[in-house]
């Protein structure tokens, strides 16, 4: 729950929440690893997407009631922040702990820096490609960045509340890159 001393992002001042994950994918070149982590579908699981159905679920009821839609939760919902050579950045800022999560327009990198609203928290979640001599890790960190004592307090039982279900999310993520990757290599042969 608490933040890790030794995880820092260049995208916050610091990090009230951290969550890590990872795990091992049979492929060398960060690249095509980063290639196929862009290109996955992450609603395409079905935990992943009844997961974030019952998160949803409150804002959609509301939506269907006033006539309203929006393209469901996933990583397009992200800013792009950073494409490093091993590293993948997305920003999120927003109310999270609001049944439609409050999100905040945010235009790019730059725009999630300068944002410095009080009532507002920013999550940072990144990608990183560990290389190996046969296969690779895959790291997937969440760091939470509240502003101000309210910010946090409204934060907390949200964070504990998902904390569960979200690490489940990275850990399926994970899980499909590794098979997504799998199954490129088969069809090369």
């Amino acid at each position: 729950m608490t933040a890790s001393a030794a995880a820092h992002t260049r995208f916050l001042p610091s990090h009230q929440f951290y969550e890590r994950h990872a795990a091992s994918v049979d492929e060398t070149s960060p690249a095509r690893i980063l290639d196929a982590l862009v290109a996955l579908d992450m609603r395409d699981d079905w935990v992943i997407d009844t997961l974030m159905r019952v998160r949803e679920a409150p804002t959609r009821l509301v939506q269907r009631l006033h006539g309203e839609a929006r393209a469901p939760f996933g990583l397009s919902t992200f800013t792009p922040l950073d494409r490093g050579e091993r590293e993948l950045s997305f920003g999120l800022a927003g109310r999270f702990w609001r049944p439609d999560f409050g999100l905040v327009d945010v235009a790019d990198a730059a725009a999630f820096l300068a944002l410095a609203r009080t009532d507002i928290a920013k999550l940072v979640l990144r990608f990183r490609v560990e290389e190996g001599e046969r296969a690779s890790r895959l790291v997937t960190e969440t760091f939470v960045h509240c502003p101000s004592w309210s910010t946090r307090m409204l934060m907390t039982p949200y964070w504990l509340a998902i904390r569960a279900a979200s690490g489940w999310i990275r850990r399926r993520t994970l899980a499909s890159v590794a098979r997504s990757l799998a199954a490129q290599r088969a069809s090369a042969n």
